[in-house]
């Protein structure tokens, strides 16, 4: 029998900025939002597209793991004729840290206030722009939340996320999974990973090697039974597989949801505990010149709910 994943979780069950707060891990660990652009009207002045009223500029800086909140808004500069000057000199443009890898410009539409995309610089080292942009060509909105991160967080909160699900062999977020075999049992299917929200498909190679797909009348799903299990239905014998291994595969979608909110408090504060501790303590821990993963004792406890004992 074999487990395998098809498709991984979209989100994870705690946000980095939840894993911040619970595991209590500075915001400096995220990219600062820029400074205030400066901002004044072209010179020598030249016919532009910026529309005629005052407008406010911002920046944000983006890294691999996504953009700070919007940045200290600009004085207002005024176009008072675009067909006499209608272009904005920006100058001043904050460089950001080193995992900074590019950056975006915001501005607001004549007498505006709302802060909408003008362009977006692709380094980390000019500081200068020239404003061309009519409103009716700005983008998207400044973010509001800063989603810049220590590349690390992210990659605690998954690998922590793993290990529960491999220590108590369940699912958090919703996901799909194949459990292969190499033939129909006698009886019912033991489903090894939970908890099943449903199965997708069963199908099988038949006796001359064709995969075929079984009806979902000719089996039940019983979820209430930890692990799951799938058996026949009433009155349906499992067809006759191709001798080979890997010859009836069982899809199935499991997970207790597909949010964070949806897993169990338990699991979400065992991940905290372990990104902070894996935040805070990289290497092992030494206890009395005893080296240790990590302490376990009540950490490690929040899990013992959701372990499968099997009871003779």
């Amino acid at each position: 029998m074999t487990l395998r994943i098809i498709t991984p979780p979209s989100v994870e069950p705690l946000t980095v900025a939840e894993a911040m707060a619970w595991a209590k891990i500075s915001t400096g660990a995220q990219e600062p939002a820029p400074s205030a652009i400066t901002c004044t009207l072209a010179s020598p002045a030249a016919p532009g597209n910026v529309d005629n009223g005052a407008h406010r500029y911002l920046a944000t800086f983006v890294t691999a793991d996504g953009e700070t909140q919007a940045g200290t808004v600009s004085s207002a500069v005024t176009v008072a004729d675009k067909t006499v000057n209608g272009q904005v000199a920006l100058t001043a443009i904050p460089i950001g840290g080193p995992l900074v890898t590019s950056r975006k410009l915001y501005r607001t539409a004549a007498a505006g206030s709302t802060y909408l995309l003008l362009a977006t610089i692709a380094n980390n080292t000019d500081t200068t722009y020239t404003d061309n942009i009519a409103d009716s060509s700005l983008g998207a909105g400044a973010p509001s939340a800063n989603t810049t991160l220590d590349p690390m967080i992210g990659m605690m909160i998954t690998s922590a996320r793993r290990v529960a699900e491999s220590r108590t062999g369940r699912a958090l977020i919703t996901q799909t999974w194949e459990q292969v075999l190499d033939a129909f049992p006698t009886n019912e299917i033991k489903l090894d990973v939970m908890p099943i929200q449903s199965i997708t498909s069963v199908s099988y190679y038949d006796e001359d090697g064709t995969l075929q797909i079984l009806g979902s009348d000719q089996y039940v799903l019983d979820s209430d039974t930890l692990p799951g299990w799938l058996l026949p239905a009433y009155g349906v014998d499992w067809p006759t597989t191709y001798d080979a291994a890997q010859s009836v595969i069982v899809r199935m979608v499991v997970g207790y949801g597909a949010t964070g909110a949806s897993v169990p408090s338990e699991y979400r504060q065992w991940i905290a505990q372990r990104v902070a501790h894996a935040f805070d303590q990289p290497g092992p821990v030494n206890v009395g010149n005893i080296v240790a993963e990590f302490p376990h004792s009540y950490v490690d406890g929040l899990l013992d709910a959701y372990d499968i004992r099997m009871i003779a």
